[in-house]
């Protein structure tokens, strides 16, 4: 049969629509995307993957991974997957700040890092000055954050940390006298002593010595010997794995009665120093995988089932810098620094795995800390400190 005309033109227009139809389509097929893949969130962690704060920091980059996995699993971040970039500080202040450029270089829109003071200080002036947010997850001194009002922390200072310790030992060790060994060429080491030292002695408390140390060519029974004969209640050395192995590996030989007490900087991998000679040491946390809390027990099993067992609190504090960083971006609606920051500088409450967290107008948390004592080759959670 014969089309008529009009049933011509039908079938013309029919055709002339599926014809512009298909031209739309491969036009959106074929033109130049701008989906979330293609434009991540780029976040940056950087710490020590080899030197002397290589074999310790390492595990920052272990959970980062496990962070971005689960920010990617739950929507990224404003609709984007986030990418993770990697860098070695190669444990110097200088190759921290490197480090900085470079993540800025590839397009980093915040930085989570570093472990060491030293090492977070160097990297907050680049970050400061480019106005790109940096979130340290295991860096305590006060100096860092003040570097600028771009610069976080999501563990607690040493002032905080200075002031438990000093606390706990009075009240819960009843102690009267302390001797305190500091290492000189670590930031940290000095502010933790510090902070210690005047918190302990407003409490009552006497310093019978306050000794400085090199950590390089270390001769500690020069500094023991001393110690023996103070008899202090406490000895506090704030340093290593290192020189803290050095000094209370060695107290037995002196009949040191002394409890002896350290910071963050040393946890259970201590035995792997002094074997059971770190039996009875206390030690000041962020965090312990016994912390009674939903959200820190929900933690654990679900690290652990992806990534292997915690081996540190640092894993815990590097998860809550990427939450921290994704609840800000989320409420600036943007990567932007200077919004980021100012989303940042306004969180309070936020329920992190390692408690809940309020930023003061430093950047500095104001969170709980955990007391704990090494014991029979593993750790025992004494108790939490709040501020």
């Amino acid at each position: 049969m014969v089309a008529t005309g009009k049933r011509q033109r039908e079938i013309f227009v029919r055709i002339v629509g599926l014809a512009l139809m298909m031209s739309i389509l491969m036009l959106v097929v074929f033109a130049p995307s701008e989906t979330p893949a293609a434009n991540p969130v780029r976040i940056a962690v950087i710490t020590a993957k080899t030197g002397e704060a290589g074999p310790t920091n390492s595990l920052s980059f272990e959970a980062a991974r496990y962070s971005v996995n689960v920010i990617n699993g739950d929507r990224g971040i404003l609709g984007r997957p986030v990418q993770l970039l990697e860098y070695d500080n190669q444990s110097t202040p200088e190759g921290s700040a490197e480090a900085a450029r470079q993540a800025l270089a590839d397009g980093a829109v915040a930085v989570v890092g570093c472990n060491w003071s030293s090492h977070s200080l160097a990297m907050a002036e680049v970050l400061q000055q480019e106005r790109i947010p940096m979130i340290t997850h295991m860096s305590t001194n006060p100096a860092v954050t003040r570097v600028g009002d771009f610069i976080f922390r999501a563990c607690f200072t040493d002032d905080l940390q200075g002031t438990g310790l000093a606390r706990f030992v009075s009240e819960k060790l009843r102690a009267k006298t302390a001797v305190i060994l500091v290492d000189r060429s670590r930031t940290y080491s000095k502010g933790l002593a510090r902070t210690f030292a005047e918190s302990f002695k407003a409490g009552g408390g006497t310093i019978l010595w306050a000794a400085e140390y090199d950590s390089g060519g270390l001769n500690p029974d020069m500094y023991l010997e001393n110690v023996a004969q103070l008899d202090p209640d406490v000895l506090f050395v704030p340093g290593g794995y290192a020189d803290v192995a050095a000094f209370f590996g060695r107290t037995a030989r002196y009949n040191i009665r002394a409890a002896r007490v350290s910071g963050d900087g040393i946890s259970v991998k201590l035995y792997s120093h002094i074997g059971e000679l770190a039996d009875g040491v206390y030690f000041s946390g962020h965090w312990n995988r016994w912390v009674n809390s939903n959200l820190s027990r929900d933690f654990v099993r679900a690290y652990e089932k992806e990534s292997g067992k915690i081996r540190e609190n640092t894993q815990a504090l590097v998860y809550d810098s990427f939450m921290l960083l994704r609840e800000a971006m989320e409420w600036a609606g943007t990567t932007d620094g200077p919004k980021v920051r100012d989303a940042l500088s306004r969180i309070s409450g936020f329920e992190g795995v390692t408690g809940a967290i309020t930023f003061d107008s430093n950047g500095d948390p104001i969170k709980p800390m955990t007391i704990n004592q090494l014991r029979y080759g593993g750790l025992l959670y004494l108790e939490q400190v709040s501020p």
